[in-house]
């Protein structure tokens, strides 16, 4: 019998040091649709999918602010009035 459970994610396995987060979005449904079957052509879950468009998003509106949108952090609490 086969492994049960999810799957690794092939994210996972590309960069093992990568941080993931899982967050909810909504998304129209006809998009929702078209990353479906583009899955399946692809061969690329999902996940790879959104993180790739993302990527596109941001290298699109990067130039745009003087801040660095991939090298934000968060402060903890109680540090913020410092």
């Amino acid at each position: 019998m086969g492994q049960r459970g999810r799957k690794p994610l092939e994210i996972r396995k590309n960069n093992p040091t990568g941080a993931l987060v899982k967050r909810n979005y909504y998304i129209e449904e006809g998009h929702a649709r078209a990353l479906t079957v583009l899955s399946a052509l692809t061969g690329k879950e999902l996940s790879l999918l959104v993180n790739e468009a993302i990527g596109e998003l941001i290298k699109k509106y990067q130039p745009m602010t003087e801040i660095n949108l991939l090298r934000l952090k968060t402060i903890p609490k109680g540090e913020e009035a410092k």
